[in-house]
C-alpha cells in the first residue's frame, strides 16, 4: 500500500498525532499524582507507627495505676497534652489529604483540557474537509464528538457549510 497525500490521509495523520499526545499527557499526569499519593501513604505509615508506642506506653500507665484523686489529675493534664499533639498532627494529615484533594481536582482539569482539544481538533478537520468536498463529513469528528460532551457547538459548526455546489471533480477555493 502506497502513501497518497491526499487531504483525508493528512488530516487522519494529524489527529492520530493530537491522540497519541493526550494519551502521554494523561499518562504523565496519572504518574505524578501516583507519586503524591505513593508519598503520603508513606508518610501516614510513619505517623501511625511512631503513634503506636505513645498509645502502648499510656495503656500500661492505665493499667499500672490505682486511681486515686491526686494521682489521676497529673495523668489528666498529660493525656489531654498528648490530645491537643493528636489534634494537631490529624490537623496536618487532613491539610495533606486536602492537597490530595487538589491533585485530583488538577488531575481531572487537565484531562477535560485534552478532551477539549481533541474535540476541537477533529471539529476543525472534519469542518475543512467538508469545505474542500463540500460534504458534510459524518464520520471525521462526529464519533469524537459524540463520545464527549465537550463541545456542544459541533451541530452548528458543522451546519454552518454551505451546500456543495454541482460536483465537477475540480476543488474550488
Amino acid at each position: 500500500m502506497i502513501f497518497e497525500p491526499t487531504l483525508t490521509n493528512i488530516a487522519l495523520i494529524v489527529l492520530i498525532a493530537v491522540g497519541i499526545w493526550a494519551v502521554v499527557e494523561l499518562a504523565l499526569t496519572i504518574r505524578k499524582a501516583r507519586v503524591v499519593i505513593d508519598d503520603l501513604t508513606h508518610t501516614l505509615d510513619d505517623t501511625m507507627e511512631q503513634c503506636q508506642p505513645v498509645i502502648s506506653k499510656v495503656d500500661g500507665l492505665m493499667d499500672d495505676l490505682q486511681p486515686s484523686i491526686k494521682e489521676v489529675q497529673p495523668l489528666l493534664e498529660k493525656a489531654e497534652a498528648t490530645l491537643d499533639e493528636c489534634t494537631s498532627s490529624l490537623g496536618h494529615i487532613n491539610g495533606v489529604l486536602g492537597d490530595i484533594d487538589s491533585v485530583g481536582d488538577t488531575a481531572s482539569a487537565v484531562t477535560d483540557s485534552v478532551k477539549n482539544v481533541a474535540v476541537t481538533a477533529a471539529n476543525s478537520v472534519a469542518h475543512a474537509v467538508s469545505r474542500i468536498t463540500g460534504k458534510v463529513a459524518a464520520d471525521s469528528g462526529a464519533a469524537l464528538a459524540e463520545s464527549t460532551e465537550a463541545a456542544p457547538h459541533t451541530d452548528e459548526h458543522i451546519a454552518s457549510v454551505p451546500p456543495a455546489r454541482n460536483d465537477s471533480g475540480y476543488i474550488t477555493y
